[in-house]
């Protein structure tokens, strides 16, 4: 019966592994989430009516409307740029939702590991960068020669937006999925690679009725 199955994590043999996160460093990163959240529902708030005005299908191509978040300076915006903004935003408000309720999850288990903190910090980003991808993807291969921004529609590339970086796995192996039947091919390029560099003249054939090389973990290749 394996270490997982009797109940005991492996990993509690390592020190390393489970060493805890200070309460000092559980309370900054608390702090830091609630910022995190703070500052992205705040700024998406302020730039929603922006959004709403600049993507109507009456407004023009090329308008651009002012956005000012938090008071902080003034932007002008056009409705490409406020529906990126948009995007990375709700993106930004998905991957608080995933890690906050991880974070709360793991500090009241006291099982947050010092290991983790790097997956907190940095789980925004990836929540943003592949809303951005899949935006653009969404964009190009469904409004291609549409009349501009205002064929788009907010609500549902908000919601997209929040889902990646909800689910950011997920939507990575959807990604990956799509990559793989649009970019497959026949032949197994890694095997034909493999002897590249070996001279035709001085590749060696198996004799005949040789018995087959066995596969890492005992099977046959």
């Amino acid at each position: 019966m394996s270490e997982a199955e009797n109940g005991r994590d492996p990993a509690d043999d390592d020190p390393e592994a489970t060493r805890c996160l200070s309460p000092s460093a559980t309370t900054a990163l608390g702090v830091f989430l609630l910022a995190e959240v703070v500052l992205v529902c705040g700024a998406l708030i302020s730039l929603w009516p922006v959004v709403l005005v600049l993507v109507q299908p009456e407004t023009q191509d090329g308008s651009v409307d002012r956005w000012s978040p938090f008071g902080l300076g003034s932007w002008s915006l056009t409705a490409d740029a406020a529906m990126l903004f948009a995007v990375i935003l709700c993106s930004a408000l998905g991957s608080f939702v995933h890690a906050a309720t991880s974070f709360a999850t793991y500090v009241g288990n006291r099982r947050l590991y010092a290991s983790w903190l790097w997956w907190y910090l940095l789980r925004a980003g990836i929540g943003v960068a592949l809303a951005l991808l899949v935006y653009f993807l969404l964009r190009g291969g469904l409004f291609a020669g549409s009349s501009g921004a205002g064929a788009t529609n907010p609500y549902g590339f908000s919601g997209i937006a929040g889902l990646c970086g909800l689910f950011s796995k997920q939507a990575a192996d959807k990604l990956r999925e799509i990559c793989d039947t649009i970019l497959s091919t026949g032949r197994d390029g890694d095997r034909e690679r493999q002897d590249k560099l070996e001279p035709e003249g001085e590749r060696t054939e198996p004799a005949t009725g040789a018995a087959r090389p066995s596969a890492p973990g005992g099977g046959s290749t």
